[in-house]
C-alpha cells in the first residue's frame, strides 16, 4: 500500500507485520517499571520425589551411554526447568553401578543427600567422595561421570544453568569415547591430594569438593556482625580462584536459620532455588507460606518479596540454595530492595 493511503495507526501497524516489522509505540504502553516475577513460588515436598526416583529405579537402567536417573523440578510456568536460566533436578545412582563419562557446555553442581566413602563423581580425572552434604561441582565442558561402589543407593541434587544454555542456543553435549569410566589421575579423593589452595608452582588451585563438615563449622561459628538481616548466617561457595561465584552464571548459597526469629522481607531480580538440608519452617513469598522440612525444595522467583522463618526454637535448620545472581552483576542488571529501605 502506498504510504499516503495509510491514514491511521492500525492500517500502518498491518502493513509493517506483513513485512515482519513492528513499531516500537506497538509496546510503549506495556513497558514495565519495574521486572514482574516469571511465576508463582512453588514447593516440591520430598515424599514425591522420593516416590519418583524409587519408581525410576525400577524402571530405567543406568548403563554405558545410557539414561541418567533424575528428575527435574520444572516450575508449571515453564516447560523445561525451575526457572527459565536454572533447572534443579534429583539424581538416583543405585548401587553398585557406575554411569558413562560425558562433558556439556553447561556448569554443574551436585549437593549429596546420600552417599559415602564408595561413593564419588570424576571431574576431569579428579575423584571427588560424596557423602552426604557435600557440595561438587562440574565446571563448564569438564569431563565427569558417577560410580556408586557401595550396597546401598546414592542421591544427590542437579542443577545446571541449562534454561541460559537454551536460550543462548548454546547446549552441546559430548559422551566420552572411552567405555571404562573410572578415568581418574589417581584413586585418592582430590579434597585430600588437593587440600585447600595448594597447588604445584606456576598451576591454578581446583577446588572440586566442599565438605559438608567444614561448611556446617564455618556457619556454627560466624560472628553476629556478619550474619545477613535477609539470610541469616549465610555463605556463599566461593570460587577459590578468582575469590568469586561458584561459576560464572550461578552460585551455591548455605544459609543457617537460628531460633524462630524471622529474617527481614526483601526481594531482588535473581531468582533462588532451595533445598532443605535440616530442620523445617515457613518461607513467605509474596504473601504465600511455603511451609518446609527436611527434603523439601522450593523456588523464590525473582522480584518476588520474601522471608524466612525457622519453626524451632531449639534447633537450626540448614538451606542449600542456587541463584543466577552473579549472571545479572555481571550484566549490571541486579537489584535488591528491602522492605525497611
Amino acid at each position: 500500500m502506498p504510504t499516503d493511503q495509510i491514514t491511521d495507526l492500525k492500517t500502518l501497524d498491518a502493513e509493517l507485520a506483513k513485512e515482519s516489522m513492528r513499531g516500537l509505540w506497538v509496546r510503549e504502553e506495556t513497558v514495565r517499571r519495574e521486572p514482574a516475577p516469571f511465576g508463582k513460588p512453588i514447593l516440591w515436598k520430598w515424599s514425591k520425589i522420593r516416590e519418583g526416583l524409587e519408581a525410576a529405579g525400577r524402571l530405567v537402567t543406568t548403563n554405558y551411554k545410557g539414561s541418567r536417573r533424575a528428575i527435574s523440578l520444572i516450575h508449571p510456568d515453564l516447560s523445561e526447568s525451575s526457572t527459565f536460566t536454572l533447572n534443579m533436578a534429583v539424581q538416583l545412582v543405585k548401587a553398585g553401578e557406575a554411569v558413562y563419562s560425558h562433558r556439556h557446555t553447561n556448569a554443574a553442581m551436585r549437593f549429596v543427600i546420600e552417599g559415602g566413602e564408595g561413593v564419588y563423581t570424576i571431574t576431569d580425572g579428579e575423584k571427588c567422595v560424596m557423602e552426604p552434604g557435600d557440595l561438587v561441582i562440574q565446571p563448564s565442558w569438564g569431563w565427569h561421570n558417577h560410580i556408586n561402589e557401595t550396597d546401598r543407593d546414592a542421591i544427590w541434587i542437579d542443577c545446571l544453568d541449562s534454561g541460559l544454555m537454551r536460550m543462548l542456543r548454546t547446549m552441546f553435549q559430548e559422551p566420552h569415547p572411552a567405555e571404562d569410566v573410572r578415568l581418574f589421575n589417581s584413586p585418592m579423593d582430590t579434597a585430600v591430594r588437593n587440600p585447600g589452595l595448594l597447588a604445584p608452582p606456576g598451576k591454578l588451585p581446583t577446588k572440586l569438593v566442599y565438605k559438608w563438615s567444614e561448611t556446617r563449622r564455618a556457619l556454627s561459628q560466624m560472628l553476629p556482625e556478619n550474619e545477613s538481616p535477609f539470610d541469616g548466617k549465610c555463605l556463599e561457595y566461593r570460587n577459590p580462584v578468582g575469590g568469586g561465584a561458584t561459576f560464572p552464571t550461578f552460585s551455591c548459597w548455605i544459609q543457617m536459620l537460628d531460633g524462630k526469629k524471622e529474617t527481614e522481607p526483601h526481594r531482588h531480580t535473581s531468582n533462588q532455588l532451595y533445598y532443605v538440608v535440616e530442620g523445617g519452617g515457613v518461607t513467605e513469598v509474596e504473601g504465600e507460606k511455603l511451609q518446609w522440612e527436611t527434603g523439601d525444595f522450593f523456588v523464590v522467583p525473582n522480584w518476588s518479596w520474601h522471608r524466612h522463618q525457622n519453626s524451632s526454637a531449639r534447633e537450626p535448620a540448614f538451606l542449600f540454595s542456587t541463584t543466577d545472581r552473579p549472571l545479572h552483576e555481571a550484566i549490571g542488571v541486579y537489584r535488591e530492595e528491602s522492605a525497611n529501605s
